[in-house]
């Protein structure tokens, strides 16, 4: 009798994500508020929409090279010396569909069968998962507690460090602990880099949401040897743009090269229009993205007083990015948790487990949302008595 061909182990050995699950089950429910996803319930900016329009009529619908548009390779390049006085030529800068492809591109070009990379956790899951998917293997240096917010510990990603760590990987801000690493931790982080021999993958995506600093700084600024850094970003958070999958990778340009090559045969190019709409978004932006900081600085100061009332929560101020990242005393199973909290409350909320070491025992929620929505889902969880004996009961 025929038996079926086996899945590649790579891809088998990648687990369903907690945060999956909850997403399926909040679809299935009728009025429930999905604060699981990491996206902003804003429109995109019509500037934006319109520039896409006038691109698709003015026949921008072909093929592009697969590393992008010139005009937008420049035009980042041009954005990144401005906010950080980084000099980039665009042979140096890759166009992708979205910053998950920059990521897994730069996985794929550092890492192999035998190779493992560090990551700083907690962490969304396309790191790790990325490098299981390229025969690595994942290696976690969780984030210290300090207080009800998190630090770096670079005694735990020294000791994380073997001889066959290729690649570490980065966050800042971070999803979904929401802090910030300073220019000494990134030059700390730089160093070790250096005396191991190893690439820094730095995912910069929320950059620019920022609340004490006006934005994060890069490792661009700190790391000179372009082949030992590559950093990732994305116009999906910075405008309201996660549907349209148009991202970035910078590094040196024999890197960037080996990642275009890989990319050929998976994307062959971000969307032309798209493009066009980025091109766009990177020249007329600056006064949207300074409103969209002022509206997240809102809500967090909403989401981060209302939780900090209920007794048990514990939480901090995210430095950047739109989340704010729990704990909730006597809950252990975070992904359970979150169902029963989805079932009584209609609330969805990502379970800290879908983050890795170091977030099991918290939840997520995003507050890149209207006052209205944030308000009523603050009220739904308050109604719900989390400590009262029908949660306890599940923990």
């Amino acid at each position: 009798m025929p038996t079926k061909p086996d899945i590649r182990r790579e891809l088998a050995g990648v687990p369903e994500s907690p945060l999956v699950r909850i997403a399926t089950l909040a679809e299935s429910m009728p009025g429930s508020i999905k604060l699981c996803y990491g996206e902003s319930d804003l429109p995109t900016p019509a500037f934006v929409t319109e520039a896409a329009h006038r691109a698709a009529l003015d026949g921008h619908t072909f093929y592009t090279h697969t590393a992008g548009y010139r005009e937008l390779r420049q035009a980042i390049a041009a954005k990144v010396r401005e906010l950080h006085g980084v000099r980039h030529d665009e042979s140096e800068i890759m166009v992708t569909v979205g910053a998950s492809m920059a990521i897994y591109a730069a996985i794929r070009a550092g890492i192999g069968p035998g190779d493992n990379a560090v990551i700083i956790s907690p962490a969304y899951a396309i790191y790790a998962n990325g490098v299981t998917m390229c025969g690595g293997e994942p290696r976690f240096a969780p984030l210290a507690r300090s207080g009800a917010g998190f630090v770096l510990d670079l005694d735990r990603v020294r000791d994380a460090i073997d001889g066959n760590t290729r690649m570490l990987i980065v966050n800042s801000p971070s999803n979904p602990a929401g802090i910030m690493l300073s220019t000494g931790e990134q030059r700390a982080l730089a160093e070790l880099a250096e005396a191991h021999d190893l690439r820094i993958l730095a995912d910069e995506v929320y950059e620019r949401i920022t609340y004490d600093a006006p934005i994060a700084p890069s490792f661009a600024r700190v790391v000179e040897n372009k082949d030992r850094l590559i950093v990732a970003n994305s116009f999906s958070k910075t405008y309201c743009m996660t549907g349209w999958r148009l991202g970035w990778a910078q590094s040196s340009a024999p890197m960037i090269s080996a990642m275009t090559t890989g990319v050929e045969f998976m994307t062959s190019n971000a969307s032309a229009p798209v493009q066009q709409a980025g091109i766009a978004a990177l020249r007329q932006g600056e006064a949207y993205v300074a409103d969209l900081r002022a509206h997240f600085a809102a809500r967090r100061a909403q989401v981060i007083d209302e939780l900090s009332r209920i007794d048990g929560v514990c939480v901090a101020a995210p430095a950047g990015s739109f989340f704010a990242f729990f704990t909730i005393d006597g809950v252990t199973d975070s992904a359970a948790f979150a169902v029963e909290l989805l079932r009584d409350t209609g609330v969805a909320l990502a379970p800290g487990s879908a983050f890795g070491p170091g977030g099991e025992a918290a939840l997520r929620l995003c507050f890149a949302s209207s006052e209205e929505t944030i308000a009523e889902s603050l009220n739904r969880l308050r109604q719900a008595d989390l400590f009262s004996n029908k949660y306890l009961s599940r923990r």
